[in-house]
């Protein structure tokens, strides 16, 4: 039986990272999650499976699986993990100072799972600083910490993005609000629209318009949680003129409307 694992609907709604601690044995259900996911396994040994095939688990292996990607542990014997589970929305807007650039072009990346072996001191600070820091500060700090592991676990050959998308993806940052199309964008990387577009998606995992689009409604959820803009100036912020369309791509994003959004997210 596949299963999806949610917390509260969207785990996008809300602005601290999850910790988790569990041992598995025998068999767990597959499954997929609203929220990208830092496995570590501490001790034990099993199998990961998802659409790439087996894959052995052991002290040591790190997993980073993005949201909504099929995956499940097999043949499971004392297999103790830590999972690090944060919204990738908050990821790619409120912490993106606090990353270098491997981590950003890992959260960036259009790869589902990507696997590191880690050394086994990172593996033992792990298991005594997981228990003391379950906090929402403590619990970002090891996050940020943890994911800054994995990228220097990973050659930099596996995580570097070409020049162009490189250029692509600031400008678009840096400016997402402005009402970019496939041919601007294509002339302020000096590349042709469908290379450029066909180069970035296989980077990516999803064309530069839809990206864009993606950051502007990363950019709403942390305005709506964090300011005193009503909706329709939230969305006039962050590049939508027509109040209708910012609702109704929210709502497809965080399947709830910016105004439901704004409440749950000061209720937690």
């Amino acid at each position: 039986m596949l299963k999806t694992l949610k917390w509260r609907g969207s785990f996008g709604q809300f602005a601290g990272p999850r910790i988790l601690r569990h041992l598995a044995d025998g068999e767990e259900e597959a499954h997929d999650h609203d929220f990208m996911e830092l496995a570590v396994i501490l001790g034990g040994k099993g199998i990961h499976k998802s659409h790439l095939g087996e894959a052995p688990l052991s002290t040591g292996t790190a997993l980073l699986i993005q949201p909504n990607y099929w995956h499940e542990y097999s043949r499971c014997r004392d297999l103790e993990l830590v999972n690090f589970c944060f919204p990738v929305a908050i990821v790619r807007s409120e912490w993106r100072n606090l990353f270098d650039e491997r981590v950003r072009s890992l959260v960036r990346s259009g790869k589902g799972l990507q696997f590191a072996q880690l050394p086994a001191e990172t593996v033992h600070s792990i298991q005594v600083i997981e228990q003391t820091q379950r906090s929402s500060c403590g619990a970002l700090g090891l996050v940020v910490w943890a994911l800054d592991q994995f990228a220097m676990a990973i050659p930099e050959s596996l995580i570097a993005i070409h020049p162009a998308v490189e250029h692509a993806l600031c400008a678009l940052e840096k400016e997402s609000q402005l009402p970019w199309t496939a041919t601007d964008l294509a002339k302020e990387v000096g590349l042709d629209r469908a290379y450029l577009s066909r180069l970035f998606k296989s980077q990516v995992g999803i064309g530069p318009i839809g990206y864009v689009n993606q950051l502007r409604l990363e950019h709403a959820a942390s305005l709506l949680r964090h300011s005193d803009l009503n909706c329709s100036e939230v969305g006039l912020a962050v590049g939508y003129s027509d109040p209708s369309l910012f609702s109704r791509r929210f709502r497809t994003k965080f399947g709830v409307s910016p105004a439901s959004f704004r409440v749950r997210a000061k209720q937690s």
